[in-house]
């Protein structure tokens, strides 16, 4: 009979860590303290053999009772802290210090080898716990309990998820699930481990990519757990170094109480760590210099604040083999913005070993005092730097050291001036010469933002305004035009034989990566999203199809590229057109209720949204007429913030402070603000275009063009993970979502979600169908707008009434009088919503306000009914300005993933009913008379037939989730607009009709599901 597969997979495992890694088998008879799982013979026999003299002084005081005091102590300690933190600083015993174990020694010796061979690895085979509870493996040092693992094979029927639902359904008083520091689940394709196996959450996943593979002949995908992750060297390093102990939080106003825990890396952190300091100790074994470059590319949720901190710890602890002399004399951690600086300090923080070798440099002068004093790591933002430079460049000694720069997404960071003055102190003195002469011909000058350094002394927020003319670039919102990452050649130079730099990004340039090479590690947004670490936000970027489908979807045909010349598109994206207050008035409304209607509900209740600006003066508009909204809105409980960098207000020549317009305390930062349940609208420009880690931010609102990089960066803030997350929502005003989800692809290695494009010329297309019906020129629409403008009622009058006797004459049929109305309608409709966005040339402005002002009175002779005037009346204060028009912009719903495997897919079955259905339920809730039921009737058989309604339900057939929610939304728009056109006034101001589930409602949901029926006929 074959062998069961997990046992062949268990015994395989077993019988290499015997063979590869020395490991020596324990019995449970070998386990004196079945408790605490202690095999006190094992750490007695290691402590009289490595630290004898210290036994037998010991030994002397307490005589036989010397190693009961030794057990003794271990276990009060316990109550203290964890084991492996015992294990790594060793423990005091009645005054005398014990080691637990010895480190894999960083300078080479004969005596600390020796010392390192003594330590022990052992395990038991499915350790008898209670019952026939028995972990597959538990892992012993010097035996004392460190690992556990659970073991499954597919073939079995169970799979990884397996062996972590056993663990979690154990008995986690037993201190085999306490004692050691970490739990391993895994089958024989992939990993997850945790420090704490009491819950699910708890078990991240620990694999080498997104596949693994087999190193060796022979062996499973994941040989590199037994081969790699078990070793010797490994599970020390991680003992001596890599875990780190997470202490208590306290709770307070805007977070809940966290017990302590401990750390341990991913497997790609580790991997990046390792292979760095790998490489630049044999780089310096054989050159003597520390003078590479490494490029690390690691995703959003890829952890690297964390990353960097174990990177610094393990630069600033390397020695040259066989030598006392260090690799590292400094490692700086260099951020973006002092807003980032939070991550790596809260996260250092955590690292308590290196308290006593940490400098975080809040002030110049810190900065300044830790580099003359040789702290041995410093945090701080290349914004402080330049303001220590003449203290410092004098100093030789300072140009000698060896120096680590670990540079926070490296396209900001190592940006013109200040990059090349942050490395200036460090550089010899012909190498500089060499490149301050290539600066003077290659640099553009930096424009510095007030306010980067508010607690230094030297440049004040105020000095820097009276500096800066409101001519002048403004320098944050001068940050997309040209790519920071280019000017990286410009910042190092090819022989700084002293310096190290390892640049951490996501989103590497084409000029980074000329200058770094081929990345050196990689964690990509695939991985990242596949292990649940963050959100895939390009499922849900709605598309300008969805986009313009909604309000009529238009887009210059090729052959009429005339009317829209080359680059208008850009060219609407100028700050000129997206500062206008009118149009930030109109798109501000927009936002707000597609907030309201699709954002404010996910992540339970506590979604948050972001508004990307052009600049920051569109920035401080949107500020300013949202916050007027909101004090104006019926029940709006919730409050907007706006983020930028200081500036001067070039209209009015006034320091502009984040300070002073968000109200903020000394002191206190944006992003703090933000955490308060009130605030749930952040408007930005270019701030926090990486690092913003908000995981209740759900919604974003593009009012920015945004490509490549860019693109990833600023969509990507939406993508840290949160219980309550289900999805996000992305509203772009300006771009192609093609170009968007292009930009993720390039980045992520691939996609396989594919927007569709608008459909091109669709309103232009609606223009000439009103042309061709041979009724109405482009003349008549200038002489008509012309008279508005005039204000020549009378002439008008009678220019309305020509229109409306040829209308008669050429249209006798009262339904296609009806049909060529509504299609002017819905051509005003149409150019209303893209005039914000797009330009277009004179005739196609004038004959919208032709059909605008005409159309509505081509039906009935005599006055508009004072609702209808209402209603142009609100177009036009709405639109303010005619060439901005106004828009009802729909808010997306994240499609769903599509269901791979398990016999196909494609849509659910379609319900089936009739409009005569539709009318008796509506009877059923409402009370209505036939006249009324005729007008419901007429309606929706109208929507059915609808050409471009078909269109949309058979190209989202499979997408409900758009259909039920954007969509309808829609068709309940474009319904009330049916009624409108008839002068059905009183059904439009009745709430059994205009209700969320009213009877409009339930029209668009029966012409929707008609819709459904004829694209499933045919």
């Amino acid at each position: 009979m074959a062998e069961n597969p997990e046992k062949t997979f268990q015994k395989h495992i077993a019988e290499f860590l015997l063979r590869e890694h020395g490991y020596g088998v324990l019995t449970m008879g070998e386990i004196t303290d079945r408790d605490f799982y202690f095999a006190e013979d094992h750490l007695w026999g290691f402590l009289k053999k490595t630290q004898n003299e210290t036994v037998e002084r010991l030994e002397e005081d307490y005589g036989h009772d010397a190693r009961d005091e030794v057990f003794k102590a271990l276990r009060e300690e316990l109550e203290r802290r964890p084991l492996w933190s015992i294990i790594r600083t060793g423990l005091t015993v009645r005054g005398h210090d014990i080691k637990l174990y010895f480190p894999k020694p960083r300078s080479s010796g004969s005596v600390a080898n020796e010392l390192y061979a003594e330590n022990r690895l052992t395990f038991i085979p499915e350790l008898i716990i209670s019952g026939d509870m028995r972990p597959d493996f538990a892992i012993f040092l010097n035996g004392l309990p460190i690992v556990t693992v659970e073991l499954k094979h597919t073939a079995g029927g169970q799979n990884v998820n397996h062996a972590v639902t056993q663990y979690v359904n154990r008995d986690h008083r037993d201190r085999i699930f306490q004692l050691p520091f970490l739990h391993i689940a895994a089958d024989q394709q992939q990993v997850k481990v945790a420090t704490d196996p009491r819950a699910e959450k708890n078990f991240r996943w620990f694999n080498t990519g997104l596949t693994n593979h087999a190193q060796s002949e022979s062996e499973y995908p994941v040989e590199f757990l037994y081969r790699e992750v078990l070793s010797k060297d490994t599970l020390l390093e991680a003992v001596s170094f890599y875990l780190v102990n997470a202490p208590a939080q306290d709770a307070s106003e805007d977070r809940g109480a966290r017990p302590a825990f401990t750390l341990f890396p991913r497997y790609h952190q580790r991997r990046c760590v390792e292979k760095v300091a790998t490489e630049i100790t044999g780089h310096f074994t054989e050159h003597g210099d520390i003078g590479r470059k490494f490029l690390v590319n690691h995703s959003a949720g890829s952890g690297k604040t964390l990353t960097m901190c174990w990177m610094a710890d393990r630069l600033n602890s390397l020695y040259k083999p066989r030598t006392l002399e260090k690799v590292v004399d400094m490692v700086f951690l260099v951020t973006d913005r002092k807003s980032l600086d939070k991550n790596i300090r809260e996260d250092m923080e955590k690292f308590s070993h290196l308290a006593d070798k940490v400098v975080f440099a809040k002030r110049s002068g810190h900065l300044r005092r830790a580099i003359e004093n040789r702290a041995q790591i410093i945090v701080t933002t290349q914004q402080k730097f330049h303001y220590v430079l003449d203290k410092i460049s004098k100093d030789e000694g300072l140009k000698k050291l060896r120096v680590a720069f670990l540079i926070d997404e490296a396209h900001r960071s190592q940006e013109g001036r200040m990059a090349r003055e942050r490395s200036q102190p460090f550089r010899d003195t012909e190498v500089l010469r060499v490149e301050e002469n290539l600066a003077k011909v290659a640099e553009t000058p930096a424009v510095y933002q007030a306010g980067n350094d508010d607690d230094d002394e030297e440049t004040t927020a105020v000095e820097a305004a009276a500096t800066h003319s409101p001519e002048e670039p403004d320098a944050e919102d001068a940050q997309d035009k040209e790519d920071p990452q280019d000017k990286m050649a410009k910042v190092i130079a090819e022989r700084d034989l002293n310096q190290l730099y390892v640049a951490f990004t996501a989103t590497p340039s084409p000029a980074t990566i000329q200058l770094f090479g081929k990345a050196f590690d990689e964690y990509t947004e695939a991985e990242a999203i596949a292990e649940g670490y963050i959100e895939d936000v390009a499922q849900s970027i709605i598309s300008y199809k969805t986009l313009y489908n909604l309000h009529c979807p238009i887009v210059p045909l090729p052959a009429e590229e005339k009317l829209y010349p080359p680059g208008i598109v850009s060219k609407a994206l100028k700050n000129v057109a997206f500062q206008d207050p009118e149009l930030i008035q109109y798109k501000s409304e927009v936002m707000l209720r597609i907030f309201e209607q699709q954002v404010k509900h996910l992540v339970g209740g506590k979604a948050k949204a972001m508004i990307v600006a052009t600049s920051r003066i569109a920035g401080l508009e949107y500020w300013r007429i949202i916050t007027e909204k909101l004090k104006e809105r019926a029940g709006a409980d919730y409050k907007v913030l706006y983020a930028f960098s200081d500036f001067v207000d070039p209209r009015t020549n006034k320091l502009v402070t984040e300070h002073e317009i968000n109200g903020l305390n000394d002191g206190e930062l944006i992003e703090d603000r933000f955490e308060d349940d009130s605030y749930r609208i952040m408007i930005v420009a270019s701030k926090f275009q990486t690092g913003f880690d908000q995981p209740l931010l759900a919604g974003m609102f593009l009012d920015k063009a945004v490509a490549d990089r860019n693109a990833v960066q600023t969509v990507s803030r939406l993508n840290r993970c949160h219980p309550d997350k289900e999805g996000v929502i992305v509203v772009d005003f300006t771009n192609n979502a093609k170009a968007i989800l292009k930009a993720f692809h390039k980045y992520r290695h691939g996609s396989p979600h594919e927007p569709d494009e608008p459909e091109p010329g669709k309103c232009l297309e609606i223009l000439e169908e009103i042309l061709d019906k041979g009724i109405f020129t482009h003349d008549d629409a200038a002489e008509v707008v012309n008279l508005l403008k005039k204000g020549e009622e009378a002439t008008l009058a009678t220019k309305v009434q020509d229109c409306k006797l040829r209308f008669e004459q050429a249209i006798t049929d009262f339904e296609e009088r009806k049909a060529f109305v509504y299609l002017m309608a819905k051509f005003t409709k149409s150019f209303h919503f893209l005039n914000a966005f797009f330009s277009y040339e004179e005739p196609v402005h004038t004959f919208a306000a032709f059909s605008d002002y005409v159309g509505p009175q081509l039906i009935k002779e005599g006055s508009v009914s004072e609702l209808m005037k209402l209603v142009r009346a609100t177009v036009v204060q709405r639109a303010a300005v005619l060439d901005n028009g106004i828009v009802e912009m729909p808010g997306g719903q994240k499609k769903p993933k599509p269901i791979r495997g398990g016999g196909g897919g494609g849509a659910p079955p379609v319900k089936k009913i009739s409009v005569q259905d539709m009318i008796t339920k509506i009877r059923e809730q409402f009370e209505i008379s036939d006249e009324e039921a005729l007008h419901i009737r007429e309606v929706s058989e109208e929507k059915i037939a609808d050409e471009s309604v078909q269109q949309t339900v058979a190209a989202h057939r499979a997408d409900l989730t758009f259909l039920e929610s954007v969509f309808r939304d829609q068709l309940n728009g474009d319904i009330q607009d049916a009624y409108a056109i008839r002068q059905l006034y009183e059904q439009l101001a009745d709430p059994k009709y205009t209700d969320k589930t009213g009877i409009f409602d339930i029209m668009a949901v029966t012409v929707i599901q008609k819709g459904l029926e004829l694209s499933e006929a045919s």
